[in-house]
């Protein structure tokens, strides 16, 4: 990158690069300074990007302002010359003045059609008004469902029989005179249908009497009207003022310039200290990587150290030591010259390590027999406690951890006390072997250290091959070889 190349090239590698110069608040461009500001917290810090977003708001703000001055001013320029071109605008006001008179005049004409229309439909409303309220008039009814429930209440009274024939007669007259009325009060229905659709005639015709198109049009007419007599009042003015508009426009533009191109340099200067903070962050991230590589290998080297030191302390022991102390042990044990608990170097079979990650197990207690309970006796204790126990004289009493020696060294153990000669020639026998053999094991022992530990010096030194970085700091110590 071109960050690290530039890191490379200077005398002291843990300096950076020089900060960018401030960008400039009088609308000139301000060069870059040769200072070194490589012991400065914010060097190396990341440039914010709210900051520079603000800034370029500003910028493009402050450009758009210019434009629309500049445009303004050109504008001016063209009406004071009268160079070609600077009448379209008003060219184009002109003919879509025209344009709009012609609107105005199909208006006008479709104004009177609409209110004719509008005035013959009002006329035949109150006509048919006129009469559905004259026919209301004479029925007394005023729903098809108040005829309905007249009709019925004269039905029920019929049909109760409780009426006299006279009056009976009258009310079927009645029925029927209420059922031909029904069929015109349904009529009356129909009629005003026809009065609702003949108003929302009306309604949507005074709607096109105020037609938007046509009031926008003369709203647009005075619009253009004022436009034109603003632009005939600024070119007078201009005509008058050409030198001034033409000092306007070139100081307009010059302020336009410096704005772009203080743009630009707040971009670049963003983009360089952007660059320079990820750089730096690159090369810390590498550095730390490379000092974690390095510890990983003294830590690993370390261990093979250690691992070749109790190799070499473990292959230095006499071989078959322990097994010629506990023979020796045993056959005083055997020969009564030792009494008591006999210690053996030996591990005893029942000892058993604690495994990691396992609770130790807790015996079972038998629980206590409650205050004042009697203990009886099983069926068949006394039968057993009748007959004499064998001689038991000539069994032997072994200890446990004995007799876990004697198998541990393959020797089956005494049977009896007759026995015990036969176990301490075996053990005579095998301690001599074990003598015999211990200076040839033990040598083999150390070869096969000295082998391991070749190996283990050799995958370190492959590990040591490895160059170190550049950056790793002086204080980090070379890792040191495994000792032969």
């Amino acid at each position: 990158m071109p960050a690290k190349s530039k890191k490379a090239a200077e005398p002291k590698p843990a300096e950076v690069e020089p900060k960018a110069a401030a960008p400039s608040t009088n609308g000139t461009a301000t060069p870059a300074e040769k200072k070194d500001t490589s012991d400065t917290p914010a060097a190396t810090g990341k440039p914010d990007k709210k900051i520079f977003d603000a800034e370029q708001e500003k910028l493009k703000a402050d450009i758009d302002a210019l434009q629309a001055k500049l445009s303004t001013v050109r504008d001016k320029i063209g009406l004071a010359t009268g160079k070609p071109g600077s009448n379209d605008r008003r060219a184009t006001l002109r003919a879509e003045l025209d344009s709009i008179r012609g609107q105005q005049s199909g208006f006008r004409t479709s104004r009177g059609k609409i209110l004719d229309q509008v005035k013959a439909i009002n006329d035949n409303i109150a006509k048919k008004v006129k009469d559905l309220q004259a026919s209301k008039s004479k029925i007394p009814f005023k729903t098809v469902a108040e005829v309905d429930a007249h009709v019925k209440q004269l039905e029920r009274q019929v049909e109760s029989g409780t009426m006299k024939l006279v009056d009976e007669k009258r009310t079927l007259a009645e029925i029927n005179t209420a059922k031909r009325n029904r069929r015109t009060v349904e009529s009356f229905q129909a009629d005003q249908e026809a009065i609702d659709r003949d108003r929302a005639t009306v309604d949507e015709l005074r709607k096109q009497l105020d037609d938007p198109v046509a009031k926008a049009a003369s709203d647009r007419y005075d619009a253009i009207k004022a436009e034109l007599d603003e632009l005939k009042k600024e070119g007078d003015e201009a005509y008058n003022s050409r030198s001034k508009l033409f000092e306007e426009r070139d100081k307009i533009q010059a302020e336009l310039n410096t704005l772009y191109n203080e743009k630009r340099e707040s971009s670049a200067r963003f983009r360089e200290a952007n660059d320079r903070y990820w750089a730096k962050i690159n090369e810390d991230r590498a550095r730390r990587a490379e000092r974690l590589r390095a510890q990983r290998t003294a830590d690993e080297l370390a261990k093979k150290q250690e691992r070749a030191a109790r190799i070499r302390e473990e292959a230095e022991i006499p071989a078959y030591q322990a097994q010629i102390e506990d023979c020796q042990t045993l056959i005083d044990y055997f020969s009564g010259k030792t009494t008591g608990t006999v210690s053996l170097n030996s591990a005893p079979l029942t000892t058993k390590s604690e495994i990691a990650g396992v609770s130790k197990l807790e015996i079972r207690q038998v629980d206590a027999a409650p205050e004042g309970t009697v203990v009886r006796k099983k069926k068949g204790d006394d039968e057993e406690s009748y007959f004499p126990e064998a001689d038991s004289t000539d069994k032997l009493n072994v200890p446990f951890a004995t007799l876990s020696a004697l198998l541990s060294l393959s020797i089956p153990p005494p049977a009896s006390q007759a026995d015990v000669p036969r176990v301490v020639g075996d053990l005579k026998t095998k301690k001599e072997w074990f003598e015999a053999n211990q200076a040839r094991v033990t040598a083999e022992n150390i070869s096969k250290a000295e082998s391991e530990i070749q190996a283990l010096n050799a995958a370190a030194k492959e590990t040591n091959g490895v160059a170190p970085s550049p950056s790793q700091g002086a204080d980090s110590p070379a890792p040191e070889p495994i000792a032969a």
